[in-house]
């Protein structure tokens, strides 16, 4: 292997690395700080280079912006969180044209996995507490709830990642 296919094999598993953090941050606070998503805009580049002209960085710009201009949209509805958008709209970034659709199964899949996963906790807690207790969390407050949405954008990435790591 030479300098660049090592960069960008380097540059793919940081990619990874980060995605990894930013979903551990998401499951302990509800938060993605921006360093995550800015550190995997300012890595593409990067990858970019490495790869010489085999990435068609223009088509992967606009995958990017267009996903955060969706994200933007959805966040403004209250439907998603700032940090879910900027965190797909880098993956977008990365994914580009030819992996964007696999990503979003991947992500939707592992989202609904979560939510079911996540639910299924909420309703044996649920069960667990004595009926005099009137617990508080019923299942209409458990469904405003927010979700660590991070953890299923970064199993997308980690998809995207694989396809980048076999492609080298």
């Amino acid at each position: 292997m030479d300098l660049s296919g090592a960069t960008a094999q380097f540059t793919i598993l940081a990619f990874a690395g980060l995605l990894i953090a930013a979903a551990a941050s998401d499951w302990r606070s509800l938060m993605i700080p921006n360093r995550y998503c800015l550190a995997l805009v300012a890595l593409f580049p990067s990858y970019v280079i490495a790869k010489g002209g085999d990435v068609a960085w223009i088509s992967h710009a606009f995958y990017g912006a267009g996903a955060f201009a969706a994200g933007f949209l959805l966040f403004s509805l209250r439907i998603c969180g700032g940090g879910d958008v900027k965190l797909f709209a880098a993956v977008a970034l990365w994914a580009g044209p030819v992996l964007f659709l696999p990503m979003l199964v991947y992500t939707a899949l592992c989202g609904g996995l979560m939510a079911v996963v996540l639910w299924v906790h909420h309703r044996l807690r649920r069960s667990s507490v004595p009926a005099n207790l009137n617990y508080a969390a019923d299942s209409a407050a458990f469904s405003k709830q927010p979700m660590p949405y991070a953890v299923a954008i970064a199993a997308g990435g980690l998809f995207v990642a694989l396809q980048l790591l076999m492609g080298i």
